[in-house]
């Protein structure tokens, strides 16, 4: 019996070796395959990238190709044999010459940003050598900020996710894009975790959550559900107002934040046409919340940089679209109708013995915002 268990074990680790001998990219492949969205019919390769790239690290350029012509992405995974450190993203070439890195740093996101772009340098080094960099621009709602990385020979920009091989990338993805910070719902210890990230003025954003809503609620008691807001400002006016009122509800009458949420999304089209001002009075007049108590926040300049602040961290990892659902880690693409993400989200649903449902296009008519009504 011993010989056989011996014998077996053997086998198993020749097996193992050959494998990876085979293909001694795996882990890496794994690795992106659990960072990059999942895909309808996807397929990841990996392409080493010969020299110059950042020192210190191997650079594969990594494509995911789906069925979904929506969903796919080009990036590149750059990978530490000495520290297992990785990163995922964009790679920048930087000027060489004397000049300081910060200097070289602003001149180059500047000409690819359109934009005047300051840029600091952390003065401490990280593994590898690298730098964090964060790059500054002006914008109607308060600076924003871009962060990356500058590798050891300051020759490169490195904009991305950061991770090592051997901790799970679901826990270094959440962790960056802060799923701490998202008003949750449902059962906290669930083995299911959906994170929505959404722009309340995203017109997709708008029929995913007629779709998406019902399921919810009918499974609340048996998931993890959360939402980050994700307002894409430069091109949508009202979504940082939207989001701002949001956070004041959430804090102020917390029981009333994802009637607030159902109340946006399916009015978006009345609210195009009136002052979001009015929008928020009217709701927080409808549902007796002390506007006293929300304005300050909802006007907050210290607010709206930390609403700043969750949007760059999105952005800095590669999630600039909405909606964007993450559920267990893992980055779901959504396609034109999202019936890929609506169909994981079931099939999650199913394994803690939830519901799952089919998605019908009947909706309930919405309620019509009005605007506050004017105390005498």
């Amino acid at each position: 019996m011993k010989r056989t268990v011996l014998l077996l074990t053997t086998l198993f680790l020749c097996s193992t070796a050959y494998a990876q001998q085979a293909d001694p990219l795996a882990p890496l492949k794994s690795w992106a395959a659990k960072m990059l969205p999942r895909c309808q019919g996807q397929t990841i390769t990996l392409e080493r990238i010969p020299d110059p790239v950042p020192a210190n690290f191997a650079v594969y350029g990594t494509t995911l190709r789906s069925t979904d012509e929506y969903c796919g992405a080009r990036k590149f995974l750059m990978y530490s044999p000495k520290s297992q450190q990785l990163l995922m993203g964009q790679i920048v070439p930087l000027p060489v010459d004397a000049r300081p890195a910060n200097v070289r740093l602003a001149e180059e996101t500047s000409k690819l940003l359109t934009a005047n772009i300051t840029a600091t340098v952390a003065p401490f080094a990280l593994p590898d050598g690298l730098k964090a960099v964060t790059l500054t621009k002006q914008t109607a709602f308060g600076p924003f900020n871009y962060h990356g990385y500058l590798d050891a020979t300051e020759h490169f920009l490195i904009v991305g996710v950061r991770g090592n091989l051997s901790v799970d990338p679901a826990k270094t993805l959440l962790e960056a894009v802060n799923a701490a910070g998202a008003v949750r719902r449902g059962k906290t210890d669930s083995k299911v975790e959906i994170l929505e990230l959404s722009d309340f003025q995203c017109p997709t954003c708008g029929k995913a959550h007629l779709k998406i809503e019902p399921i919810i609620r009918a499974n609340v008691g048996k998931i993890s559900y959360g939402r980050l807001d994700l307002p894409l400002f430069e091109h949508h006016p009202w979504a940082v107002s939207a989001a701002m009122g949001g956070h004041a509800i959430q804090k102020v009458a917390p029981n009333k934040y994802w009637d607030y949420v159902d109340y946006v999304f399916r009015n978006q089209e009345q609210i195009e046409k009136m002052k979001f001002d009015d929008v928020l009075k009217g709701f927080v007049e409808d549902n007796d919340i002390d506007w006293k108590a929300i304005e300050p926040l909802y006007k907050s300049q210290n607010e709206r940089n930390a609403l700043l602040e969750q949007v760059s961290r999105a952005f800095d990892i590669g999630i600039n679209s909405t909606p964007t659902f993450i559920i267990n880690g893992q980055i779901m693409g959504f396609g034109p109708d999202g019936s890929f993400t609506i169909d994981a989200i079931n099939n999650a649903i199913a394994k803690v013995g939830g519901k799952p449902m089919k998605v019908t296009t009947t909706t309930t008519p919405p309620a019509k915002p009005k605007p506050a009504t004017k105390k005498k």
